[in-house]
C-alpha cells in the first residue's frame, strides 16, 4: 500500500463568518491536517490538533501504522488520538476493526453500510480523476451526488439508520418504492417511474458492495424484477417532431446556440455543459468534429459536425475570443457557465413553454439527434459511437428508428461499392488503353 503522508496548517475559520462582511474569516490560530496520498486517493483530514510538535507524531504513526497493517498495535492509540473521520478512513482501507466496532459490525447497520459505501465512492471518484479503466472501477462526482440522493430517501424511509441491514427484506423495497411513488406524484414530477427505478438501481448496487463485504448475508433486490433505469415502455424515446424543431427554433431566441448544440450532438446536459473549445476539432475529417470524454459511461464520443452547428460554432469562438480550455457553453440569461444540469433543463423547459411545444427537456434532443441520423440511413454502430453508448442500447431504446438504417445498408449492398467492385476498378485502371489513330 502506497503512503505518502504530512501535515499542513490550517487557519481556522470564524464561525459564521459569511454572515459579516468585511471582517476577518479568521480566527488567528491555526490547526493541523494529514494530508497526501494512500494508494492514489487524495487525503485531507483534520488531525485534532493545534500542536505542530503533535501534528508530526500523529503523522509519523499513522504512516506506520498502515505499513504495519490491520494488527499493527499503533491502532489502539491513533483511535483515542484522532478524530473519528480521520482514524476511520485509514482503519477502513487497512482493515482494521477494533473490539468496540467488531461487535457493532457482528451485526452492521444502515448507517454502517452508508459510512463505507461512501468511502468506496470517494475511491472509485478517485481512480477517475488519475485516469483509471473501467476495470479498476471509476466514478463521477455527478454519480456521486445521485446516488447520495437515493441514500438519503431510503434513510428518511427507514426513519432510523441503525436498522439492522439482514433486517432489510424485499417487503422493506417494495413499500420504499410505494412511498417514493407517492411522493413524487405530489411533486409532479413527469418521470417519476423513472427515478424510482434510478434508486433501485442505486440500492442494488449498495446491498451487493455489503453482500461482498460480508455486512449482509442477502439482498433484498432482485433486479431482474425491476425496471432498468430510463426504460419506461409507455414512453420510450421522445424526439421532436419537424413541426416542434421548427417552433423551438422559432422561439429560441437567445438559446438558438444550446438548441443547435443539443439538437446536432446528442450529448447529454452534464457534458454540454463540461464541453471546451479544444474538445472541437474544425480541422478534422470534411466538416470538423467533436471528441469528448462523456461523463456518465466514461466513454469518448466522436460527433461529426453538421454544416449548421460549425457555423455556430465558428461564430461565437470568433466573438468571444476563446481560448482551447475556455468552456463552450454559457447561460445566455446571465453569461455565466451553467452551474447545475437543473438549470440547463429549466432553460430547456422555458424554451418549450414559449414555443408551444409540450415537453421539452435537453435528453429530448439526445433522442431527436439519434432517431434522426438513424432515420438518415445512419447504422447502428456509428450512432451508438456518436451517443458513446451501447449497439444493444440504442437498438433497444431507439427501435423504431432501426429499421431505416437497416434499408439504407440494403441500398448499399446493391449500390454501393464493396470489396469485389473495388478489385474490378483497380484492374481497369491497371490495364493500358490503346488509343485510336
Amino acid at each position: 500500500m502506497i503512503c505518502k503522508l504530512n501535515y499542513k496548517a490550517v487557519r481556522v475559520r470564524r464561525p459564521n463568518s459569511h454572515l459579516f462582511k468585511g471582517g476577518d474569516k479568521f480566527t488567528g490560530t491555526v490547526t493541523f491536517s494529514v494530508v497526501g496520498m494512500l494508494d492514489h486517493t487524495p487525503v485531507r483530514l483534520s488531525l485534532g490538533t493545534e500542536e505542530k510538535s503533535a501534528a508530526l507524531r500523529r503523522v509519523s504513526k499513522i504512516e506506520r501504522a498502515v505499513a504495519d497493517g490491520p494488527k499493527s498495535p499503533l491502532w489502539h492509540e491513533l483511535d483515542e488520538s484522532l478524530p473519528p473521520k480521520t482514524f476511520k478512513f485509514f482503519a477502513d482501507r487497512v482493515g482494521y476493526v477494533s473490539s468496540q466496532a467488531k461487535s457493532t459490525y457482528a451485526n452492521p447497520t444502515w448507517q454502517s453500510l452508508r459510512d463505507s459505501f461512501e468511502f468506496e465512492m470517494e475511491r472509485l471518484i478517485a481512480n477517475k480523476a488519475r485516469g483509471a479503466g473501467a476495470e479498476e472501477g471509476v466514478m463521477s462526482a455527478s454519480t456521486r451526488n445521485r446516488y447520495n440522493q437515493t441514500i438519503r430517501h431510503f434513510t428518511t424511509f427507514l426513519a432510523d439508520a441503525n436498522t439492522l441491514l439482514n433486517d432489510i427484506q424485499p417487503s422493506t423495497i417494495e413499500m420504499f418504492k410505494v412511498d417514493r411513488q407517492k411522493k413524487i406524484a405530489l411533486l409532479k414530477q413527469s418521470r417519476g417511474g423513472t427515478s424510482v427505478a434510478l434508486d433501485i438501481a442505486v440500492l442494488h448496487r449498495m446491498f451487493a458492495f455489503a453482500v461482498k463485504k460480508g455486512l449482509m448475508s442477502h439482498k433484498p433486490i432482485d433486479l431482474q424484477n425491476e425496471s432498468k433505469p430510463g426504460k419506461n415502455p409507455k414512453n420510450g424515446a421522445r424526439p421532436f417532431t419537424a413541426e416542434e424543431l421548427a417552433k423551438l427554433r422559432e422561439a429560441a431566441g437567445k438559446d438558438l446556440f444550446l438548441l443547435l448544440l443539443l439538437r446536432w450532438t446528442g450529448l447529454r446536459s452534464s457534458d454540454v455543459m463540461n464541453l471546451l473549445w479544444e474538445n472541437i476539432h474544425f480541422e478534422r475529417g470534411v466538416n470538423g468534429e467533436i471528441e469528448v470524454l462523456t461523463q456518465k459511461r466514461s466513454k469518448i464520443a466522436i460527433i461529426p459536425l453538421s454544416t449548421e452547428l460549425r457555423n455556430a460554432l465558428e461564430d461565437v469562438r470568433s466573438k468571444r475570443k476563446s481560448r482551447p480550455d475556455d468552456l463552450v457553453v454559457y447561460n445566455p440569461e446571465n453569461g455565466q457557465p451553467f452551474t447545475s444540469r437543473k438549470r440547463m433543463y429549466e432553460r430547456a423547459k422555458a424554451l418549450g413553454i414559449r414555443a408551444g411545444v409540450r415537453r421539452v427537456t435537453p435528453h429530448c434532443f439526445r433522442d431527436t439527434f439519434a432517431c434522426d441520423m438513424l432515420a438518415r440511413g445512419t447504422s447502428i454502430f456509428d450512432v451508438a459511437k456518436m451517443l458513446a453508448d451501447t449497439v444493444d442500447t440504442v437498438e433497444k431504446h431507439y427501435a423504431q428508428f432501426v429499421p431505416a438504417a437497416r434499408d439504407a445498408a440494403q441500398n448499399l449492398m446493391d449500390r454501393g461499392v464493396g470489396i469485389e467492385e473495388r478489385a474490378k476498378i483497380s484492374q481497369e485502371r491497371g490495364r493500358k488503353v490503346i488509343g485510336i489513330r
